[in-house]
């Protein structure tokens, strides 16, 4: 069973995914890094930008396989909206989520500007103020479409803490009891 956590870049996914998923005992895992295990890359470019869409959310599908098939669940971080290029977003299609097999989705928020200073503090300056709301937007709506599409309930968490991430997850499905 997999958990799909999305929310733009620096938003605080894996920040708070790791402690989570270690209380639960479950796998937590982001996108990107299946991503790259599966297709053998090293690295995106810093400023978050994306080309091979098509053949990453397969990679990405292939690998979620895997995991689940060795009988893992599995908290998968990533995005509803992915940047190919400063102003230039494209939303994912809905149907690799339903090919991911997700059981829910939950989407983390933060302010704009506390993102910004995040991007910032990681030497990602590409992005400005409007790009950033406008791609928020765009996750949020996505997400709910998503959502809507495959009937998922979707979970929104405003900057959660570490407990209102585990109480979201196991509203998805129950804790483990590996």
């Amino acid at each position: 069973m997999t958990i799909f956590v999305g929310g733009i870049h620096a938003v605080g996914k894996t920040y708070v995914l790791g402690p989570a998923c270690q209380q639960l005992g479950v796998r937590h895992a982001s996108a990107s890094q299946l991503i790259k295990e599966q297709r053998g890359l090293q690295s995106w470019t810093a400023t978050k930008q994306v080309r091979d869409i098509y053949d990453n959310q397969r990679a990405l599908v292939d690998a979620v396989k895997r995991i689940e098939g060795e009988g893992q669940r599995l908290v998968l971080d990533g995005h509803f909206v992915l940047r190919r290029s400063v102003n230039d977003h494209e939303r994912i299609d809905p149907q690799t989520y339903m090919h991911l097999g997700v059981s829910g989705l939950i989407l983390f928020e933060a302010p704009i500007e506390t993102i910004l200073d995040r991007l910032h503090q990681r030497g990602d300056h590409s992005w400005d103020m409007p790009e950033l709301s406008a791609f928020a937007h765009s996750e949020l709506m996505h997400a709910q479409t998503v959502a809507s599409q495959l009937g998922l309930e979707l979970a929104v968490l405003s900057m959660p803490s570490v407990s209102q991430v585990c109480d979201a997850i196991g509203q998805f499905w129950p804790p483990s009891t590996a």
